[in-house]
Formats: C-alpha cells, sequence, structure tokens
C-alpha cells in the first residue's frame, strides 16, 4: 500500500482572501501586508496559490487605482514566488464602466513542478493550457477565461452605485481534477442604526439574494454539481446585530440602561453612580467601552453569525479565528478594533460538499486560519486556508513531471 501510494503526487494549495480597501492608500500597510503573505506561504510551500482581492485601488479608487499594477509587480517579486513558473490574474479596475465595475481582483500563482494546468475558456467551451504569466488589468471584457458579473442596482435599494459582484474562474489540474474558484464581495451594512432595528437585518435579506443569485448563475455555468467549488472573498456577513447587543449587555455584572438620543443615536448607560456610557451606536460608529468580547470572548459570539444558515449549498470549517473587520489603521494597532462598525467575520472561505471533502481528506490536514494576527494590514484581516490533494492520475501519466515530494 505503501508503494501505490507513492505513485501519485501531492499537492499543496493555498487560497487566500483579502480586501485591500487599505492597502492601495497607504505604503506601509502594503509593505506589511507583503511581509504577512510571504510568511505564510513559506510555511505553507504551496504549489498554488489563488488570491481572492476585493476593493482593488481602494476606497478612493480614482486616485489609487494606478497603484495596482504595481502592488501586482511587488507581489510577483516576493522570493517566495521565484519557483512559480505561471500566473494567472484578473484585476477589474476600469472604473468608468460603472455599470460592470466590481472592483474585484483575483490572482493564481502556479509552481514549476506543477504540471499541466488548464483554465476554462467560457467562450470556447473548452480548456486551454496555461503556461507563462498573463494578468489582463482594466477592461476584461474581451478576456474569457473567466466570468464576471457586477450585482444588478436593485439588489441594494436605497445606494447609489454598488460595486458588489463576483469573478469565476475553472481550472483542471493535478491530473484530471476540476476545481472552481470564485471571488465575491456582497454588501456592506450601510447603517448601524438601520442594522439594530430588525433581527436580521434588512441587510442580510440583500447580502442572501445576491449570494442565491451567484449560486444560481454558477449552477447554470458549471452544470456539473460534483466539481468542487470554492468561493471566498468579503461577504460582509455581519452578527445579528441586535442579539449580540443584548448579550454583551446582559453579560455585565451591573447592566445597563438602553437610552435613545434625540439624534437618533442608541446608548447603554449605567444611571447610578457616575454616569458611564458603556456602549453608543450611531449610523457610522459602534463605540463599546470593553472591546473584549471580540478578542478574548470572541467564540460567545459565533452563536450569531447566522447568515449562513438556508444556505444548504455551501460549507465551512469551523472558525478559530476572532472577527476579521473592522480592524484599525493605524500602524501601532494591529490588534484593535475601530469604532466603526460591530466586529464581524465579513472575510469567509466557503465550498460545496465536494470541495469540503477535499479539503477534510487533505492527506497532510488542513488549516483555515486568520494572517497578520498582530500587524496591521488594513480595516481587514486575510483570511486563509491550506489544504493537500493527491493527483487523479499516477505521476507517470502525468506530462512534464519532474519530482515528488512527501
Amino acid at each position: 500500500m505503501a508503494t501505490m501510494a507513492l505513485q501519485f503526487a501531492l499537492n499543496r494549495l493555498f487560497v487566500v482572501t483579502s480586501n485591500l480597501g487599505s492597502v492601495f492608500e497607504n505604503a506601509e500597510i502594503e509593505q506589511r501586508w507583503l511581509v504577512e503573505l510571504e510568511k505564510v506561504i513559506v510555511q505553507a510551500d504551496p504549489d498554488l496559490v489563488a488570491l481572492h482581492c476585493q476593493e482593488i485601488g481602494g476606497k478612493d479608487f480614482e486616485v489609487t487605482m494606478p497603484k495596482v499594477q504595481d502592488f501586482i509587480r511587488k507581489l510577483r517579486e516576493l522570493p517566495c514566488f521565484a519557483n512559480f513558473d505561471r500566473v494567472r490574474g484578473w484585476f477589474d479596475m476600469a472604473y468608468e464602466r460603472s455599470a460592470e465595475f466590481t472592483a474585484l481582483g483575483s490572482l493564481y500563482l502556479i509552481h514549476k513542478r506543477v504540471e499541466p494546468v488548464f483554465l476554462w475558456d467560457f467562450h470556447d467551451s473548452e480548456f486551454v493550457e496555461v503556461k507563462g504569466d498573463e494578468v489582463v488589468y482594466s477592461d476584461l471584457s474581451s478576456n474569457h477565461t473567466h466570468c464576471r458579473e457586477r450585482f444588478p442596482d436593485d439588489f441594494y435599494p436605497g445606494v447609489k452605485w454598488s460595486r458588489k459582484g463576483f469573478l469565476h474562474t475553472r481550472w483542471r489540474l493535478f491530473g484530471s481534477r476540476k476545481l472552481n474558484f470564485v471571488n465575491i464581495h456582497l454588501f456592506h451594512d450601510d447603517d448601524n442604526l438601520v442594522a439594530l432595528e430588525t433581527s436580521p437585518s434588512v441587510y442580510c435579506s440583500y447580502r442572501k439574494r445576491a449570494l442565491e443569485y451567484t449560486l444560481s448563475r454558477l449552477a447554470a455555468s458549471i452544470k456539473d454539481i460534483s466539481e468542487p467549488l470554492y468561493i471566498y472573498g468579503d461577504f460582509n456577513f455581519r452578527l445579528d446585530f441586535s442579539a449580540v447587543v443584548k448579550h454583551i449587555m446582559s453579560s455585565l455584572n451591573n447592566e445597563p440602561q438602553l437610552v435613545k438620543e434625540t439624534d437618533g443615536s442608541v446608548v447603554y448607560r449605567h444611571e447610578e453612580g457616575p454616569k458611564e456610557d458603556v456602549l453608543k451606536v450611531e449610523r457610522k460608529r459602534f463605540a463599546l467601552r470593553n472591546g473584549t468580547h471580540f478578542t478574548e470572548k470572541y467564540k460567545e459570539l459565533l452563536q450569531y453569525d447566522r447568515e449562513l444558515k438556508g444556505l444548504s449549498e455551501l460549507r465551512e470549517l469551523p472558525v478559530e479565528f476572532q472577527p476579521s473587520y473592522p480592524f484599525s489603521e493605524s500602524e501601532d494597532q494591529g490588534t484593535v478594533y475601530m469604532e466603526k462598525r460591530c466586529p464581524a467575520w465579513c472575510d469567509r472561505i466557503l465550498m460545496n460538499e465536494s470541495a469540503l471533502k477535499l479539503v477534510v481528506e487533505s492527506p497532510l490536514g488542513c488549516m483555515y486560519n486568520m494572517m497578520a494576527k498582530t500587524v496591521c494590514v488594513g480595516d481587514h484581516k486575510p483570511i486563509y486556508l491550506f489544504f493537500t490533494v493527491t493527483s487523479t492520475a499516477p505521476m507517470s501519466q502525468i506530462p512534464g513531471f519532474h519530482a515528488y515530494r512527501a
């Protein structure tokens, strides 16, 4: 049995999602992000790196979009990628095409020990071999090795313009394995006070509609539901806000009283003794005096992470890391949350049943974790998944295979 096992190649996959909104606005954040990425890549020693980015070009994209290509050049030149001889990338930079613009970027890097690799052409309905480097910037409409779509305007009522959507690529690699990777960015919570009104909030329904729409589009495109699907990005999933607030307030020794201010903001305050605001919620502010619930006691709050319920098609590994958003953008506060939104697990790596099977059966185990836990890399912390799969053909049948690494 041992001899037979050695006839098949073992392949390491490293998938990672990162909202880059802060990276393009601060050179120091950019440098730290690159350093932290290299650390985990060196540790994982992957055969394939599948990076999904959201908000490329930053929040002020009209000003900072020109930095995108330079950022990718710096990433490509990291020493950890010296032996990756094929690259494919799609970066939607065409913000002037507002009806299509998603600000999504997907980058795939393939180690030279992996051959051959094929990418699906959605126009010609065939797999084409991947050779060399090809990264497409700006207008992606003429490239057919990806499928990209911006969500319709009416999916997010009340917002003038949204750059949310998804980007799908389909691969054949590691013998004859077919894998689908989907980069996604769903709608955010625009107003904390609105999110606090109902349970679940109205924003949850907007995200659910967009995600179900995405899954239906993918089903029509992939057709074979047994093909592994990894869908990851900034889902903007939030905790059940009103339930979390009640949980935190009731856990305090001296439960504060709810006070509604004349400006519409909500305050929880101790009325006896020195008046002290424990929590204040405004339209764009979430100020909690003691935030250890999200750093030390975050596992208690996972029960309020409910947006995946009802979506039976998607799976996720157990979440063992604290909320990925919104972290401070100050370089000396890598572990501190901004007083902007209630912290939540916005950045996720989800998959269908067949994709999950590959992960849990990984010969070398798997890891689902947060990158840069103690270092400031922007308001979102990147989330990664590492796992291994065997090739579907013996090494002797894989063209160009040169070496086996246990």
